[in-house]
């Protein structure tokens, strides 16, 4: 499996542009390029834009002086904007653009500053990186390279490689995934002192993210992702997927759980968990599509450890259950767990793959289902495995642990398991991972799947690889 991976920059807005063009100096004075960038229609309104923009940001900051940080911020932002003024009047419609700019990304630090006398409370946190991920901060035209535990402001922007992935954790409580080829800007971040209302916005300027949000603290709060073409709103628990494609000037959005409202500059609907709907670059919405199921992965179990003396010749196969109306299933197998770079992507026709060859290591996988159309779903949850070249703890162990089931009562399509297995060793029942008290007991409640006869299969694993399989039947009786 190819490691390797190049790193590419897709994000070349307007604003860089001009920026590149009055930092080259030279380059305007050149000739050529010059009338694409003065005495037309375009530069104007894009510098007429900015210092509305700008304006709005500063009347804001304004009321929320605070501390002598944001005092000075906002002094800055105001010489900026009269600045700005200036040029566009002078018709320097580059010079005003950008100036503009600097005036709002003053304003919006001092928001960011003011929320929160620490600047922390109401802010993102990078919660995990993945491949080649900067961050530029408000006020700044200088990217840097983004870190783990990076703390993000209004106005701070995040840019991922087309191999690189990061994860956000707002103060909402949200989680977003910003996937390949992305810009991400934070836009607002804002709780109501009294009312305790949260207002959270962030901007997918290009690419694809994935949000998880919390159940609402209070009436009125929401979490929106807007886009060139549409905004998308959640006020409360839900998943949700949006995909803004530069070139088309389109929004998608795949919501998994809980609604989401979309609204365009002409049209307002609302999405429900397992609809598709897009927003078009003229105000439209396409009609509602079907999104295929959510596929159960089966096995192996999540976080199992195979051990082998010759890692080379050990196969291993990954299985899922059929997702009815899927055609196809996306697998995913990578070594870590925002796959950013994945070892293996690709699409199948099957509910299993045989893996072989595997090097010693950590590994993640997951599935999606495709449509017929072509509709990709939601992703399984992500289950991780281990292949040892060597016993992890102690080569003479070939003993399988212990694993006695002490209590064994279905109740309804419910069923309580107490029991115990050796300590520190890890087990599964039903191929999902129960968690073992300081002394390797354990209880765990599983719902049975099925009316009729089921199966509990109960696996123990110890450090060493050995394992122990116990199993036990239960009856679901539907009256």
């Amino acid at each position: 499996m190819d490691r390797s991976f190049n790193v590419e920059w897709f994000n070349v807005s307007y604003r860089s542009i001009v920026l590149a063009l009055l930092v080259g100096g030279g380059v305007l004075g050149g000739g050529g390029g010059w009338w694409l960038y003065t005495g037309h229609v375009a530069p104007r309104r894009e510098a007429s834009a900015a210092l509305t923009r700008a304006d709005g940001r500063l009347a804001e900051a304004a009321k929320r002086l605070d501390d002598e940080r944001v005092d000075e911020l906002v002094t800055n932002a105001r010489a900026a904007l009269d600045s700005a003024r200036e040029q566009f009047g002078a018709r320097d419609y580059d010079g005003a653009l950008v100036t503009a700019i600097r005036s709002e990304n003053f304003s919006l630090r001092a928001l960011s500053l003011a929320e929160d006398a620490q600047g922390e409370a109401h802010a993102v946190q990078i919660e995990d990186v993945d491949g080649d991920v900067r961050l530029k901060l408000a006020g700044e035209f200088s990217w840097k390279a983004a870190e783990r535990g990076m703390v993000l402001h209004i106005g701070d922007q995040l840019k991922t490689s087309s191999r690189g992935k990061a994860k956000l954790l707002y103060f909402d409580g949200t989680e977003s995934v910003i996937e390949s080829g992305s810009l991400l800007e934070i836009r607002d971040l804002y709780e109501d002192p009294v009312t305790k209302v949260r207002r959270v916005q962030e901007k997918l300027n290009r690419g694809e993210l994935q949000a998880s949000t919390r159940k609402r603290n209070v009436g009125g709060s929401y979490h929106e992702v807007e886009t060139e073409t549409a905004a998308l709103r959640a006020e409360d628990a839900g998943k949700f997927r949006v995909v803004f494609d530069e070139q088309r000037r389109s929004s998608v959005v795949d919501v998994f759980d809980g609604r989401v409202e979309i609204s365009t500059a002409s049209r307002k609907d609302t999405v429900a968990a397992g609809e598709r709907m897009e927003a078009r670059r003229d105000g439209s919405l396409s009609p509602r599509e079907s999104l295929p199921g959510t596929p159960r992965l089966q096995a192996p179990a999540d976080q199992r450890v195979f051990v082998s003396e010759d890692p080379a010749r050990q196969s291993l196969t990954l299985s899922w259950e059929a997702v009815p109306g899927a055609t196809r299933y996306r697998l995913m197998i990578a070594d870590r767990p925002l796959f950013a770079a994945p070892l293996y992507d690709a699409s199948r026709d099957g509910v299993h793959a045989v893996v072989e060859g595997i090097a010693s290591g950590s590994y993640h996988w997951r599935v999606a289902a495709v449509s017929p159309d072509g509709v990709e779903g939601p992703f399984s949850e992500v289950r991780a495995f281990r292949v040892s070249s060597e016993r992890i703890r102690d080569r003479a162990d070939r003993d399988p642990p212990r694993l006695e089931v002490t209590e064994f009562v279905a109740v309804g399509q419910m069923v309580v398991i107490n029991g115990e297995t050796e300590p520190g060793a890890m087990l599964w029942i039903d191929d999902n991972k129960v968690e073992l008290f300081g002394d390797g007991s354990f209880n765990a409640v599983v719902r049975l799947r099925r009316e009729g006869k089921n199966e509990v299969v109960l696996v123990a694993q110890d450090n060493a690889g050995n394992e122990t399989t116990v199993r036990r039947t239960a009856f679901v009786e539907i009256y």
